[in-house]
């Protein structure tokens, strides 16, 4: 992903090379009448006032988006890379200020039915998948980023500002600086009906068993059970709902 691979964000290319580079990276490949579409729609609706805005874009970004169902209500300036592998079920909500980024390599950013995603949510993948299921929460501020897919089960709440961040950077060349060794990706996992409290953080390689519960500012590293409450950094199992 560009500005994480250790080559800069800004292309070294000059020129015509350089626009069509953006184009790929922004709206997913070199097509000048995607870009201009979007590019028009956006200026047009992005910053659309009011519910009248809020209904019109659910209806306009069908036309750059990779699905969209009914009756879904974008707030505004919502912002979006390569933004044909972002899919929404029906009624989903997405806030103002969010944010969609899913590299060249990804597959996409799937959210489900009646889905509700808050204000300055962002999303980015790098390679694999982001998965929301039907009646998922995701709390304002909160920040998603995969480098390996991240799967969040049906019925989830996830409070604000938690960071979910599968995959890591290599580091065992001391030589070398570590953001020029690429990174290792991994896999999050996070079952139906789990509540991720307010600051948590989730990292990769993990996963989070139904309807488990993981308290505010902890910091999940390793597998938990499910229906298992877990606080701490590291977080450990306290009890179980099931007691």
């Amino acid at each position: 992903m560009i500005g994480y691979d250790g080559h800069g964000t800004i292309p070294k290319a000059d020129g015509v090379e350089s626009f069509w580079l953006y184009v790929e990276r922004v709206y997913g490949r070199r097509s000048l009448a995607r870009f201009l579409c979007q590019g028009l729609l956006l200026t047009a609706f992005s910053s659309f006032p009011t519910v009248v805005g809020s209904v019109l874009r659910g209806y306009v970004y069908r036309f750059f988006l990779g699905g969209i169902g009914k009756k879904c209500f974008l707030e505004k300036n919502i912002r979006f890379f390569n933004s044909a592998k972002l899919f929404l079920g029906d009624r989903v909500f997405v806030g103002a200020g969010a944010f969609f980024d899913a590299g060249p390599e990804a597959s996409a950013i799937e959210i489900g039915t009646d889905s509700h995603i808050a204000r300055n949510v962002t999303m980015r993948i790098h390679e694999g998948k982001i998965e929301i299921g039907e009646k998922v929460n995701i709390g304002a501020d909160s920040f998603i980023y995969g480098y390996g897919d991240i799967r969040i089960g049906d019925y989830c709440l996830v409070a604000n500002q938690v960071e979910i961040i599968s995959g890591t950077h290599d580091y065992q060349d001391v030589d070398t600086p570590m953001r020029f060794q690429g990174r290792t990706p991994s896999e999050i996992v996070i079952g139906e009906d789990v509540w991720l409290g307010t600051h948590a953080v989730v990292l990769g390689g993990v996963t989070i068993g139904k309807g488990a519960i993981i308290g505010a500012g902890s910091v999940v590293h390793r597998d938990i059970p499910e229906y298992g409450i877990a606080v701490g950094i590291p977080a450990r199992v306290i009890k179980s709902r099931k007691d």
